[in-house]
């Protein structure tokens, strides 16, 4: 068995893993604290990554890469992802959509929506990528059509972390620039 698929497998369920929780967190944010919500999106994060856990350990205890196309396991992780996709994003759509009322970052709107945006499409194309992977899987019959959904899924997420991250920076920043455009010096007084 060829050891850089297993270290692929094993390094796209830990990347996999570490993207869902910060999205994790950043819904415990943005939801001001809500147990439900970011517990369920823990729980399909480490389902997903225990299915990955199982699809690796099995590819190590038979040293064969056919495992990993040959088995259900890699299919529910492939679910269990999406479906924590649309949480995470119907999540964050929900709670910083311009409708809500009480939002307490009412006066960053015009900032919240294009992180909003990013978390949304982000969101959306990860989770186009695993069910692609997981209905690949169903039809590939001998084939081995979920292989390249399944080499994407970890470049996907790691990709969709990175660019929140730098959305995030250049947001601040220009709402750092436009504070100092808008704000008027004080003139010393003298005493």
């Amino acid at each position: 068995m060829d050891r850089q698929l297993l270290l692929g497998v094993l390094a796209s369920a830990w990347i996999v893993l570490a993207v869902q929780c910060f999205y994790a967190h950043r819904v415990w944010i943005i939801t001001e604290h809500n147990r439900f919500i970011t517990g369920i999106i823990c729980v399909l994060a480490i389902a997903s990554f225990g299915f990955g856990m199982i699809t690796s350990g099995l590819m190590f205890h038979t040293r064969s890469p056919d495992v990993l196309f040959d088995t259900k396991w890699s299919q529910f992780a492939a679910f269990a992802d999406a479906l924590c996709d649309l949480v995470i994003t119907g999540t964050v759509w929900w709670f910083l959509r311009p409708a809500r009322t009480g939002n307490v970052r009412s006066k960053s709107r015009n900032y919240l929506k294009p992180l909003t945006q990013i978390f949304v499409n982000m969101g959306l194309f990860s989770c186009f990528v695993a069910v692609t992977m997981a209905v690949l899987y169903q039809v590939q019959n001998g084939q081995f059509y979920s292989a390249a959904p399944g080499a994407l899924l970890g470049k996907t997420y790691l990709n969709s972390m990175m660019a929140v991250l730098n959305a995030r920076k250049s947001i601040r920043e220009r709402q750092r620039v436009s504070r100092s455009m808008t704000e008027l010096p004080t003139i010393p007084t003298i005493h």
